[in-house]
């Protein structure tokens, strides 16, 4: 067994008792080798790599789905409520409740890294500070030799300090600190390798994560935040500009807090994992230029044909690219098309009539619901980050449906995009 194929398996029975001979049994390994192999490649052992995976899974449903909290304990691997309550309350400071009510995002990914996660997003005010832009001809380490600057320039500093990269002079790098300190009080003058000026308080909404100083878990840190988080998040990237936040003590540096600035993403409202009932649609399938409309027009000349009640009175839309190969969290897109509407039950069709009928059975869906957007392939990436960071699999191709329940004009249609999701 290859050691993707031993994470697959363990994602597959996060439920289950996962004994360490047993899994070491099934590698044909040995416990030593199995833990060895088990904390190069992930960063944890086996038993604290389970207890994350089983409590990113359990939050993630609890954040997105309303499932009973035993119900949850018991898909995720806890052996009771209690347990499951014990362990949000110790990674979040919060009860489940409180956690699904707030900004907090809890993330463990499927593979281990180094560390996980927790993103909170809230409203941050920065106080005034004065900005010093530090030159030097070496990107490495700029960071901190920034601050050992300032140290030495201000002994016994216990102030806020931000930073951020700053624009390059000539041959010389910039790195900029942010400090609580007026102009008057700063250390610029002739000769150093810094220049001041006052910066005011501002406030706006950040998504935040800490991390330690170190360099790799400072890049892996804001790599998450913008490659996985932001991407699965109902939020885009605001108009400011990124920073760090460096916490200190004695003039050494432990941790950093970083400040993502983020805004509502336009449209995007929520994503939610939940069981759905068969789903029926009449579609047309068409390819090349313009397929999705050629498609729409005749399963609507059909209705007219054949049901013009139907013809006038529907509301909701059916929309799938044509699956190239098996299912998997990729973009479907391309230039062959099902589109039709939906149906409250199944058509009795005439033969060669140019339409069909599908039904998406009944079972487990990802499901993001947004404004109208004229390719539902701008929220697939959303929800493909979104399942892939819960380990979820997808049984096959997503489908979109177009809601015009409150009439056809774009600002009043929404969109549902569906993935199904293997048990």
């Amino acid at each position: 067994m290859t050691f993707d194929s031993l994470l697959d398996a363990m994602e597959r029975d996060l439920a289950g008792e996962l004994r360490v001979e047993d899994l070491a049994g099934a590698g044909f390994v040995s416990r030593t080798q199995l833990y060895r192999e088990f904390y190069s490649a992930t960063g944890h052992s086996v038993k604290e790599y389970v207890r994350k995976r089983r409590l990113s899974r359990a939050l993630a449903l609890i954040k997105h789905t309303d499932l009973p909290l035993l119900q949850i304990a018991q898909d995720c691997g806890f052996g009771s409520q209690q347990a499951l309550c014990k362990g949000v309350k110790a990674a979040t400071g919060q009860s489940p409740l409180q956690y699904k009510a707030g900004g907090q995002e809890y993330y463990f990914p499927p593979g281990g890294g180094r560390q996980a996660y927790t993103v909170t997003v809230s409203s941050e005010t920065i106080p005034p500070t004065l900005r010093l832009r530090y030159y030097d001809s070496r990107l490495q380490g700029i960071e901190n030799r920034a601050l050992a600057w300032l140290f030495a320039e201000k002994p016994g500093y216990q102030g806020r300090i931000f930073g951020r990269n700053g624009a390059q002079r000539g041959p010389k790098l910039c790195y900029e600190l942010y400090i609580e300190c007026h102009p008057s009080e700063s250390a610029d003058s002739p000769g150093t390798p810094a220049e001041g000026a006052d910066q005011p308080e501002f406030t706006g909404a950040f998504a935040k994560t800490s991390c330690p100083n170190i360099e790799a878990e400072i890049s892996a840190a804001w790599d998450y935040l913008y490659d996985g988080w932001l991407k699965a998040s109902m939020f885009a990237q605001g108009p400011r500009p990124w920073f760090e936040e460096y916490i200190h003590a004695n003039g050494q540096v432990k941790r950093l807090t970083l400040y993502l600035p983020v805004e509502k993403r336009p449209g995007f409202h929520k994503i939610r994992l939940c069981r759905c009932d068969d789903m029926h649609f009449l579609v047309a399938r068409r390819a090349g230029a313009g397929a999705e409309e050629a498609a729409s027009q005749a399963v609507m000349a059909f209705l007219a044909a054949h049901h013009p009640a139907l013809a006038q009175s529907a509301r909701q839309f059916y929309v799938s690219a044509a699956p190239e190969g098996g299912p998997g969290l990729r973009l479907v897109r391309g230039d062959s098309y099902a589109c039709g509407i939906t149906l409250m039950a199944p058509l009795r069709l005439p033969p060669d009539c140019g339409v069909e009928l599908v039904t998406h059975p009944a079972g487990e869906y990802a499901v993001l619901e947004g404004d109208c957007c004229g390719d539902s392939g701008a929220y697939q990436s959303v929800l493909a980050a979104w399942m892939e960071g819960l380990g979820l699999q997808a049984a096959a191709a997503p489908f979109a449906v177009y809601e015009a329940d409150r009439g056809f004009d774009e600002k009043n249609i929404r969109i549902k995009l569906h993935w199904p999701i293997k048990k």
